[in-house]
């Protein structure tokens, strides 16, 4: 049974890298997938020899374990972070697995599931310095992993208009639970049993964690796509906005004045009464900067100071505003409440109800039947 389920995992992890490696259009987040399932594909095949791997290679397979936390790290990096780029420092995040490897290859390597009794096999000792930094690696990339997460959960309002399972990341926050759940589990059994040498009864589940967690790795990983994307080229260039120009030729720079903050704000809110972008459930900030042929940053900072508020607050009026008239309007009335807002631009019902009580202190149902009472 155990083969099975490590065949299985193997089989994941190979479809894994085909996956992420075709997968378009390319982002970053994707070469840290696909290096990591071929490193899942890797550990799984080599439990499927019918030999141990330190007998023919000294550091053997164990040391990519110390590889499976930094890419789960790089990879809720490079979703979370804008313009997320590989720097010279993150090559420290290198210096266990390597340290592990050139120890092992110094040495008489044993394999981990070898015995445990330091008189029989007294190279196991090293095994169990391997386990323990391991396991306060598992664990602290967890953290990492959850704090960049909270983070970006916290900046969402300045750029996102609704909030969904792609954008808040919800399935890898799963995720990084699942892990710590299966692996810390197993990990800890390993460690009592083997570093401590207190006697429990355990199996080993590696291969099925690994397996389990390849699997949903795979399956929200192919539907996960880039949450930030760059401004296009050419956004600095005011004169590409379709309305009109501000002052003579660009604004060059981060700093504005108040006047032109004014009017660029005016312009905004002009673009939006009009055209109604923000009718696009998925509507973001990068969007409307697209839109408007500036960069992401300088709107921003034009919504921020001249509305005095965030993006998801200031999409979200428009679309209050649209979703009263559409009730005041008997031409909807075949409408159900839920459809207009979802016409309107809002994607689910929760999120609804609390930002329309939020700016009109009444209930979407309590608006409608105000409105009734008032037309009779």
């Amino acid at each position: 049974m155990s083969n099975i389920v490590t065949i299985v995992g193997f089989v994941q992890a190979l479809f894994g890298v085909l996956v992420f490696l075709t997968k378009r259009p390319k982002h970053l987040s994707f070469n840290f997938l696909t290096i990591w399932m071929a490193l899942i594909a890797v550990y799984q095949g080599a439990a499927l020899l019918p030999f141990q791997v330190v007998d023919y290679f000294k550091p053997g397979i164990f040391p990519i374990m110390f590889l499976i936390g930094p890419l789960l790290y790089f990879y809720v990096h490079s979703l979370t972070t804008e313009d997320f780029k590989l720097k010279r420092q993150h090559l420290l995040h290198l210096l266990p697995f390597l340290l592990v490897v050139v120890h092992r290859s110094t040495i008489l390597g044993v394999p981990i599931s070898s015995t445990p009794d330091l008189i029989e096999n007294p190279n196991y000792l090293y095994n169990k310095i391997y386990y323990s930094l391991l396991m306060i690696s598992a664990l602290g990339y967890w953290l990492f992993g959850l704090k960049l997460i909270v983070k970006h959960r916290k900046s969402m309002p300045l750029y996102f208009s609704n909030y969904s399972n792609k954008n808040t990341l919800g399935w890898l926050t799963f995720v990084l639970s699942l892990f710590l759940v299966l692996f810390i589990a197993n990990f800890s059994s390993f460690f009592v049993n083997n570093v401590l040498g207190l006697a429990i009864r355990s199996y080993s589940t590696l291969s099925l964690n690994l397996t389990v967690f390849t699997f949903i790795m795979v399956y929200f990983g192919i539907n996960q796509s880039a949450i930030y994307v760059k401004d296009q080229p050419g956004a600095e260039s005011v004169g590409q906005m379709p309305y009109q120009r501000i002052g003579e030729g660009k604004l060059v720079g981060p700093i504005m004045t108040d006047e032109q903050i004014e009017e660029l704000s005016g312009i905004v809110v002009g673009y939006l009464q009009e055209k109604k972008p923000y009718r696009n459930q998925e509507y973001n900030l990068q969007m409307l900067a697209d839109d408007l042929g500036i960069s992401r940053h300088k709107l921003s900072h034009v919504i921020n100071s001249g509305q005095k508020k965030n993006f998801y607050k200031f999409i979200n009026e428009f679309r209050v505003h649209d979703v009263k008239q559409m009730l005041a309007d008997a031409a909807y009335d075949h409408f159900s409440i839920l459809g207009i807002a979802l016409e309107c631009g809002f994607n689910s019902k929760t999120s609804f109800n609390r930002i329309f009580k939020e700016e009109t202190g009444f209930t979407p149902s309590e608006f409608k039947q105000h409105i009734e009472i008032a037309a009779k």
